[in-house]
């Protein structure tokens, strides 16, 4: 018998973790892909800090930081006289993290060129210096992040399908912070802690109730990061409030769209809740992923309905790609699909 559940977001986030764990344990390469600002450097150095590599060394770069010759010097190191400046030889990343992990961020920023270079180290296992003759062997499972649609990338010419394969052989997708507003808090209070050592403070910081609640309301488009930023300011700005009120976060914040604020709301809640939205869940035959599937194809299509069909404009206000939306529905549908073809399979066992 079916029942209809509230979805608790911890569960969304218990199913990444679980994850985590089973990729840390096992060594092959990882795509974390999600918006930005949600943790996708932190996830790689869990995976690594849990895995069997945990006493190698942790590198990561960030793809998009650099030309694409100096990031190529970076990666695969150079031999001197390769170019100028180059008066003694150089080790790259690959070649220095040997026995441990490469942690590769924005890996949809590398040019074609360097895509083909990239391809035959994670392929091969070999990498040749700049300016090099001969190659060498490496030893690195490699992770790499990035924030765009590869797929729609690829789609277009403009990322290797061969190398998308071979880095995609295990993918998490992040959570972004407006799907964990249970979090808010505690990680707010978290990073307030921190900013009241740097700041000097004697006092622990105290948020109001009406403050916080406006908080967890907010969408918070650069998520942990964009938190941790306004955790920041709030802590410089708030540095002599014994308590820190909702028109200090509210001002501080400066949103395009305020939450409203009712002081006459009958349960207690000064925060005028968005309406509900609840998913039918099968507790014996959905797992956290269909659960986690479930949840976000309804959100969209409540988000769709809003937005009267336009897929444009519900992925800005969701703050995801078009892409990302297609593809969970689609994710959705086959399972749906999936589970009424069980269902009829086994009307016609019993049947029989």
């Amino acid at each position: 018998m079916q029942e209809v559940i509230r979805v608790d977001n911890s569960q969304a986030s218990a199913a990444l973790e679980g994850k985590i764990v089973r990729f840390a344990g096992v060594p092959h390469y990882v795509l974390i892909t999600g918006e930005r600002g949600t943790g996708k450097t932190t996830i790689a150095r869990r995976l690594h800090e849990l895995s069997s590599r945990s006493r190698g060394q942790f590198l990561s770069v960030n793809c998009a930081s650099f030309t694409a010759e100096l990031l190529e010097s970076e990666l695969f190191g150079y031999e001197k006289g390769a170019f100028t400046g180059a008066t003694t030889p150089k080790a790259g990343l690959f070649e220095i993290c040997s026995g441990g992990t490469l942690f590769l961020d924005e890996i949809g920023e590398l040019t074609l060129s360097l895509q083909a270079k990239l391809l035959k180290a994670v392929e091969e296992k070999r990498i040749r210096r700049v300016g090099g003759t001969s190659e060498r062997s490496i030893e690195v499972r490699v992770i790499a992040a990035t924030s765009r649609d590869l797929l729609g990338m690829v789609r277009k010419g403009e990322f290797r399908p061969d190398l998308f394969d071979r880095l995609n052989i295990l993918q998490l997708e992040t959570i972004p912070l407006r799907y964990q507003r249970e979090r808010i808090e505690s990680l707010l209070n978290e990073q307030l802690e921190k900013e009241r050592t740097s700041v000097g403070r004697t006092e622990p910081f105290v948020i109001d109730k009406d403050a916080m609640r406006f908080l967890q309301a907010l969408e918070w488009k650069g998520n942990y990061r964009e938190l941790r930023n306004f955790a920041t300011r709030l802590a410089v700005d708030a540095f002599d409030d014994s308590v820190i009120t909702l028109e200090r976060v509210r001002r501080l914040s400066s949103v395009e769209n305020e939450v409203e604020i009712s002081k006459e709301d009958p349960s207690g809640s000064t925060l005028i809740p968005r309406d509900l939205i609840t998913i039918t869940l099968d507790p014996e035959n959905d797992d956290l992923e269909t659960i986690y599937i479930k949840a976000a194809a309804t959100f969209i299509e409540h988000t769709l309905k809003q937005s009267n069909g336009s897929f444009r404009g519900a992925a800005r206000s969701l703050g995801i790609t078009h892409s990302t939306i297609s593809r969970i529905l689609k994710k959705h549908q086959d399972r749906m699909s999936d589970f009424s073809h069980k269902q009829q399979t086994a009307s016609f066992a019993a049947a029989a």
